[in-house]
C-alpha cells in the first residue's frame, strides 16, 4: 500500500512539475526574443548577445526585454546594438518560437543611433 501511495505521489509531482515547467517567464521571453532579433540581422548566425537581459513582465504573458548584442552590419563590420521588444506569449510550449509574437521591436545601432522598428514578426 505504501509503495502504491508513493508511486501515485511521484506521478502527481511529475505531472505538476511538467505543467509548471511549460509556463512562460521573463527569462524564457528574453531567450525567445533573441531569435526574433537575430532573424532581423544581415548575418543572423553571427549575432552575439551579451546575456545581460533587462526588463520585466508587463502583464500576464507579456514581457518587455532590453539587451545589448554585437553583429555584423551591412558592410560586414562588427557593430554594437541594443534592442527593446514587447514579447507576447500565445500558448503552448514556451520553447517553440511559433507560440510567441511581438507588437514592437526596436533595434538601435549604438555607434550611429540609427533605429529600425518592426511591428510584428511578419513585417
Amino acid at each position: 500500500m505504501k509503495k502504491c501511495l508513493f508511486l501515485m505521489v511521484c506521478l502527481a509531482s511529475l505531472i505538476l512539475y511538467s505543467c509548471e515547467d511549460n509556463k512562460p517567464t521573463f527569462t524564457r521571453a528574453a531567450i525567445m526574443s533573441e531569435e526574433f532579433v537575430s532573424s532581423r540581422m544581415k548575418y543572423p548566425a553571427e549575432v552575439e548577445f551579451d546575456g545581460d537581459r533587462r526588463g520585466a513582465e508587463t502583464s500576464s504573458n507579456e514581457y518587455n526585454v532590453f539587451q545589448k548584442f554585437t553583429a555584423k552590419n551591412a558592410f560586414g563590420v562588427k557593430s554594437s546594438y541594443v534592442y527593446k521588444i514587447h514579447m507576447i506569449y500565445k500558448t503552448g510550449d514556451w520553447a517553440d518560437i511559433n507560440n510567441w509574437t511581438y507588437d514592437e521591436l526596436t533595434i538601435e545601432d549604438i555607434s550611429t543611433g540609427k533605429q529600425n522598428v518592426y511591428r510584428s514578426p511578419s513585417d
